[in-house]
C-alpha cells in the first residue's frame, strides 16, 4: 500500500510540476520525454505500412510499447520531386515532437533543388516551439502547414493502429 501511494503522489507531483512548468522547461520536458522514446523504440514492436494520399507515398514503421504507439519513422515521396523524411514521437496519443528533413526539387518541372527543416514540439494542441529552415534561412511556419501536418499525422496514426494486432 506505501508504494502504491508513494507512486500516485510522485505522479500528483510531476503533474503537478509539468503544469506549471515555464515554455522552455516544457521543451526540454519533452525533449526527455522523446530520448526515452529513443531507448524504448530500440524494445518496442515494430509494424511497417504503406500510405497513399494524392501524389505522396509514405512508407512507415510503426513502433507501439504494448498497445501504446510511441514513434513512427516515415519515408514520404512527394510525387518524383521531393524526398522527405519525417519523424513523429508520441506520449499518451499525442504527438509531442515532429522532425522532417525534406530534400528535393521545387516542382515536377523545376531545375531549382530545395531543402527544408522543420522542428515542432507540442503541449497537447499548443505549439511549444517550431523552427523551420528553407534553402539555410529560418522561415516563419504558417498554421496552416502546421495543421496540414497535424492532419496528416492523424491519417498516418489511425493506418499505423491498424496494423497493431492488440488493438484490433
Amino acid at each position: 500500500m506505501n508504494i502504491k501511494f508513494s507512486i500516485i503522489v510522485s505522479f500528483l507531483f510531476l503533474l503537478t510540476a509539468y503544469s506549471c512548468a515555464s515554455r522552455e522547461e516544457k521543451i526540454e520536458l519533452v525533449k526527455q520525454e522523446v530520448e526515452m522514446i529513443k531507448n524504448k523504440a530500440d524494445k518496442a514492436e515494430m509494424y511497417s505500412g504503406l500510405f497513399v494520399q494524392g501524389e505522396n507515398r509514405s512508407n512507415f514503421r510503426a513502433y507501439f510499447d504494448d498497445k501504446d504507439l510511441i514513434y513512427i519513422y516515415e519515408d514520404l515521396a512527394k510525387g518524383y520531386w521531393s524526398g522527405v523524411t519525417n519523424l513523429y514521437f508520441f506520449k499518451y496519443d499525442e504527438l509531442i515532437y515532429f522532425s522532417q528533413k525534406e530534400v528535393g526539387y521545387d516542382g515536377p518541372d523545376s531545375k531549382n533543388k530545395r531543402s527544408i527543416e522543420l522542428e515542432l514540439y507540442f503541449d497537447g494542441q499548443n505549439v511549444l516551439e517550431s523552427s523551420k529552415k528553407l534553402k539555410g534561412q529560418f522561415v516563419d511556419i504558417p498554421q496552416e502547414e502546421i495543421s496540414e501536418i497535424l492532419n496528416h499525422t492523424k491519417k498516418l496514426v489511425e493506418v499505423a493502429k491498424a496494423l497493431n494486432p492488440k488493438l484490433n
